[in-house]
């Protein structure tokens, strides 16, 4: 992800559970997270969005739930009610939309959840809507786990394990 001032971040997420940003040149100006549950440690950060603030969105998987910190590092706040969040996208108007590929029936510990696309308020981190995955029943990885959205607004959902794009077109 890049925030307005063209600084990288890059979710390190499979080996070091941490979060490393470079200047648009790619000096290394330092990480955050380490492996854990408490506030700014991650379990498998796997997507990054900047706010037009400069905030930071971290969708940290393996816990669960997005959490969001400063240009410095600072942790500022955790979502849960984004269920298990895998892809992120904030638009311009600051709607967030979370993918998540992993809930329900591939992840026990979230049975009550349902696997989708959760459309949001970057802002308040309220959910306004949900588009579900197009094969609630499948027992393996099927809904998106990355997310894009358009000018027009239509979203696109990136699916790993049926190897497939969805598009859903805004009404």
């Amino acid at each position: 992800a890049w925030d307005p001032q063209g600084n990288i971040f890059v979710s390190d997420g499979y080996t070091n559970s941490r979060v490393v940003k470079y200047d648009k040149w790619g000096k290394f100006l330092g990480s955050v997270g380490s492996r854990g549950a408490a506030p700014g440690q991650m379990n498998t950060p796997h997507g990054l969005q900047v706010d037009a603030k400069g905030n930071v969105y971290v969708a940290d998987r393996g816990n669960n739930r997005i959490q969001l910190f400063d240009q410095n590092g600072k942790w500022l706040d955790t979502w849960y009610q984004f269920s298990r969040p895998s892809g992120l996208w904030i638009d311009a108007a600051d709607n967030i939309y979370v993918a998540d590929s992993e809930s329900g029936s591939i992840d026990p510990r979230r049975k009550e959840r349902l696997r989708g696309i959760r459309i949001g308020s970057a802002k308040d981190g309220t959910v306004k809507a949900f588009i579900p995955d197009p094969d609630v029943n499948a027992r393996s990885t099927s809904a998106a786990e990355g997310v894009a959205v358009d000018a027009k607004g239509n979203i696109y959902g990136a699916e790993v394990g049926p190897r497939a794009l969805k598009r859903y077109v805004r009404p």
